[in-house]
């Protein structure tokens, strides 16, 4: 019996050695991670997610010392793999959502690769009698269950936004003709004069049916206005001090549940505080007016500016 003991105590210690690694890996990779995601939210999840691990390797050093032993680690081999992974996904050259979404897939798979071990070595020590060293673990199978459960939201959420926008970008074509016909530039010759010095910034801007980041308010705001949109932020996303998740709202394509009006005074406080800048698009592919927008943060709008070289394959 004695035997077999001593063989679960060393599984256990091994088993921390490779979670010490594998948070150790993961406290390099998340802040690329953050740096190449778009949505705000999702940078701030990883971010915030950096701390937390850095935590979770404390507690890990905490669950040695219970155990009268010094904090080792030995090579993660599975956590190599996803990270080499999540690192190759980065440089493909996605768009902005698909990136996002394949970003958060390889978050859960780490999240999903710490969870079975954290819950292998808490019932391993809970078998040892080692009661500290399986508390401290289930702390940390919290923390990793509830990263896993805020990732799966935002991808929803971004998913969502995919589809709302598809579904608005098809409307706006199908009312193209009418638009054409008898639109605002072509009531008297001050607005069609003023309309098309917009437009020409806009062609200058982004080239067409592209998008490209504006941080300038003035363009902000009148590429928001010329659209009916108006300065708002996401319910229930800020919380004592903080206003939460920015967004610029259009008549007909926001649910009233999910967006809160602010000033603009207030929106632009905090997009420069956060280092955003607003992806746009003036026009659809078929020349139409576009109400296509995304908040991202500044740097990676930067590096997605220019050009990226892919390797030969």
């Amino acid at each position: 019996m004695a035997k077999k003991m001593e063989g679960l105590e060393q599984l256990l210690v091994e088993e921390l050695q490779d979670l010490f690694d594998a948070e150790k890996q993961l406290v390099r990779a998340l802040p690329k991670m953050a740096k190449s995601a778009t949505d705000q939210e999702l940078e701030t999840a990883f971010r915030d997610h950096l701390e937390v691990t850095r935590g979770q390797v404390q507690r890990l050093e905490q669950v040695f010392e219970s155990m009268d032993m010094r904090a080792r680690s030995k090579p993660c081999h599975g956590m190599k793999g996803l990270v080499e992974e999540g690192q190759e996904m980065m440089q493909e050259d996605f768009d902005e959502m698909v990136l996002d979404s394949g970003l958060i897939g390889a978050a859960r798979k780490v999240e999903h690769y710490e969870m079975a071990g954290y819950e292998s070595a808490r019932l391993l020590a809970q078998q040892l009698g080692m009661r500290e060293a399986a508390q401290l673990l289930q702390e940390t199978l919290r923390e990793e269950m509830q990263t896993d459960r805020q990732l799966a939201t935002i991808s929803k959420r971004l998913l969502k936004e995919s589809m709302t926008q598809r579904k608005s970008m098809q409307q706006e074509q199908s009312r193209g003709g009418a638009s054409q016909s008898g639109g605002r530039s072509q009531s008297s010759g001050k607005s069609a004069k003023g309309s098309t010095a917009r437009n020409q910034r806009g062609s200058q801007r982004n080239g067409g049916g592209s998008a490209q980041p504006l941080t300038d308010h003035d363009e902000i705001r009148e590429w928001a206005e010329e659209r009916g949109g108006t300065p708002s932020c996401v319910r229930g996303t800020g919380n004592k001090g903080d206003i939460g998740m920015l967004r610029l709202d259009f008549p007909g394509y926001s649910g009233e549940q999910s967006l809160q009006p602010i000033s603009w005074d207030d929106w632009f406080e905090k997009f420069d505080e956060r280092g955003l800048a607003l992806i746009v698009q003036d026009k659809t592919a078929r020349g139409q007016k576009s109400n296509f927008n995304k908040l991202v943060s500044r740097e990676g709008a930067s590096n997605r500016s220019r050009p990226k070289s892919k390797a030969a394959r």
